[in-house]
C-alpha cells in the first residue's frame, strides 16, 4: 500500500528520533542505512524528501555532514511524515486511474473509493495521534528492532 521509499523514511525517522534523545548529532545516510542493513541508494531519496518537507535538516560538508530532525519529535506526527513521503493518502476514482473503464458509479460517489476513503480517513486520524517521539521509543533490542 505504501511506497518502499515511505518505509525507508519511516525507519530512518525512528533512528533519528532515538539519536535525538541520546544527545543529538548529525547522522549520515550511510550510517542510518548501515544501522538497519538498508541500501543507502534506496534510503537517500527519502531523506531528501523529508528535508524538503522541513521534517529533517540536512547539511553537506563540514566535519559532520548528514541529517538531523528539524523539530522536537513530540511536535511531528507520523501523518506529517507520511504526507511528506507519499504526497497524500487517498484513493482516486477508478475512472481516473483506469480511463477506459466503463463504470456506472458517479465519480463523486464511487462505491469502491468510498469504502477505501473511509478507512483511509481513520488511518489519517490514527497517524496524526502518534508523534515521532512515540514512534521512536525503544521497543526492545536485537534483530527484530533493527528491521524497523
Amino acid at each position: 500500500m505504501f511506497l518502499n521509499s515511505t518505509r525507508y523514511g519511516l525507519i530512518a525517522c525512528r533512528y533519528l528520533v532515538r539519536c535525538y534523545y541520546q544527545g543529538g548529532g548529525w547522522l549520515s545516510a550511510p550510517e542510518i542505512a548501515e544501522h538497519y542493513g538498508m541500501n543507502v541508494r534506496a534510503l537517500t531519496p527519502s531523506l531528501r524528501q523529508l528535508s524538503r518537507a522541513g521534517i529533517l535538516r540536512s547539511r553537506r560538508g563540514g566535519s559532520r555532514p548528514g541529517f538531523i530532525l528539524a523539530d522536537d519529535p513530540e511536535r511531528v506526527s507520523l501523518l506529517d511524515v507520511m504526507l511528506a513521503l507519499e504526497g497524500g493518502i487517498k484513493v482516486e476514482c477508478c475512472r481516473r486511474v483506469i480511463p477506459e473503464l466503463r463504470c456506472d458509479c458517479p465519480a463523486e460517489t464511487c462505491s469502491v473509493c468510498t469504502v477505501f476513503n473511509v478507512e483511509l480517513s481513520s488511518l489519517r486520524e490514527r497517524l496524526a495521534a502518534v508523534s515521532l517521539k512515540d514512534y521512536g521509543e525503544e521497543r526492545g533490542s536485537g534483530k527484530a528492532d533493527r528491521q524497523g
